[in-house]
């Protein structure tokens, strides 16, 4: 039976890490994504944040790390900065016994598209990871690149099979997550993608989508196949934690755990969530990106 993880990102900057983790918890969740600059960039301590997880039952199994830089950029400068950015969070989430960092290979604007660079930009994200692989290991975690959405503009390793030739010729310490929305966004099946990645896959952003947005919806809002894209990952035998990433319900954070939580108990009892509550209707959520 899969085990579910849920982003803490579908709660606001300002809310206290108590309250968070408490409410993933009231909701059923024993694990969670963090978002490194919100959830770890706080004074603090790692005992502290520890506390607060033990008493409420709950593990960080991976967390996001910065996705406002390049580590694609081709000024080796702003690349560099990117590098120690999303490093930034290897260490605090080390302490918290987290399994998998979750990084974009390029930027949250992509500025830098154009189709005679895209060859460039992929030796500067392989000299990234080269760096970001060695620390992530000398802490013991691993590091899981993210599938991300085109956005109508040459972008690198937007596609599974891009992503994977990049990712094949490194250990095992690094792995793929794949975000079933810009997968479906980009025009690709998540199921297939989710065959190619294969065993390197360590990790999933679960969000529905009309194909169009980059929506954050729960399964069930968008036109992705949730049946399909569960069978593949039981063909290739995923065994890591299917991680909600949704945007916030106009009913708030709180009732959107609860909701996408009886999503999940559905599946676990072969149901589909094809009876989403009217009150949770795609124009009520806020995306996330």
């Amino acid at each position: 039976m899969p085990e579910y993880s849920l982003a803490t990102a579908i709660w606001p900057n300002g809310v206290p890490f108590d309250q968070v983790i408490a409410e993933l918890a009231g909701a059923g969740f024993r694990q969670c994504e963090l978002f490194g600059p919100k959830d770890l960039a706080d004074e603090r301590t790692a005992g502290e944040r520890r506390a607060v997880l033990n008493r409420h039952g709950v593990w960080v199994r991976t967390v996001h790390s910065d996705l406002s830089v390049d580590l694609a950029s081709l000024d080796d400068d702003d690349r560099t900065r990117a590098v120690a950015a999303v490093a930034s969070c290897f260490e605090p989430f080390a302490e918290l016994g987290g399994f998998a960092v979750i990084v974009h290979p390029s930027g949250r604007g992509d500025g830098e598209s154009r189709a005679e660079d895209l060859e460039i930009r992929i030796d500067a994200i392989r000299h990234s990871m080269d760096t970001l692989t060695a620390q992530a290991e000398a802490l013991g975690i691993r590091l899981a690149f993210e599938n991300l959405q085109h956005k109508g503009a040459p972008r690198p390793l937007c596609r599974m099979e891009d992503l994977r030739r990049v990712v094949d010729d490194y250990p095992s310490t690094v792995g793929i997550c794949l975000d079933t929305g810009h997968a479906n966004n980009n025009g690709l099946d998540p199921a297939d993608e989710a065959r190619i990645a294969g065993e390197r896959l360590i990790a999933l952003h679960m969000q529905d989508t009309d194909a169009l947005e980059d929506r954050h919806w729960p399964p069930g809002l968008g036109n992705i196949d949730w049946r399909r894209f569960g069978a593949a990952l039981t063909e290739i035998g995923f065994d890591g934690a299917w991680t909600f990433e949704v945007g916030t319900g106009a009913s708030g954070p709180a009732a959107t755990a609860a909701l996408v939580r009886r999503i999940a108990d559905a599946w676990a009892a072969g149901r589909a969530p094809s009876n989403l509550p009217e009150t949770e209707t795609a124009a009520g959520f806020h995306t996330l990106k």
